[in-house]
C-alpha cells in the first residue's frame, strides 16, 4: 500500500487538498481500463515535526509520479458512515502507482 496518511496533502492540477481518509483498495482487480481512468498526475505532500522547535514544518513533496482518477463528490451516506463532519465539500479519488491503488477522500476548501 502507498505511504499515504490522513493529514497529508494531495496535489492534483496544481492544487493542494487535505486528505481526510485513506483506505487500501483491495479485492478489486486493477484492469487496463481502470489505469486509463487514472489519467491525472498527482503527488502527496507531508509536513513533519521539527525536533528542535517542536513545530510542524511546511509540507514538502512526499510521493510523486502518482496517477489518480478525477475527483468525484462523496455521497452523503459515505461521508456519514466514515464519520467525516466538515463544512467543506468532500471528494474522492483512487490514487496509485505501479504497486496498486488506495481510495482517498479529500476536503475541497473552495478557495
Amino acid at each position: 500500500m502507498l505511504d499515504v496518511i490522513e493529514g497529508d496533502l494531495l496535489t492534483v492540477s496544481g492544487r493542494d487538498y487535505p486528505i481526510k481518509s485513506v483506505a487500501e483498495w483491495s479485492g478489486q482487480k486493477v484492469t487496463p481500463t481502470f489505469r486509463r481512468l487514472a489519467s491525472l498526475s498527482a503527488a502527496t505532500k507531508r509536513s513533519t515535526k521539527d525536533d528542535a522547535t517542536g513545530k510542524r514544518t511546511a509540507a514538502t513533496t512526499h510521493l510523486s509520479n502518482l496517477t489518480c482518477t478525477p475527483l468525484d463528490p462523496v455521497s452523503a451516506e459515505l461521508a456519514s458512515s466514515m464519520g467525516l463532519d466538515t463544512p467543506h465539500e468532500l471528494k474522492q479519488c483512487f490514487l496509485g502507482d505501479t504497486s496498486g491503488f488506495v481510495h482517498v477522500v479529500i476536503e475541497d476548501l473552495k478557495r
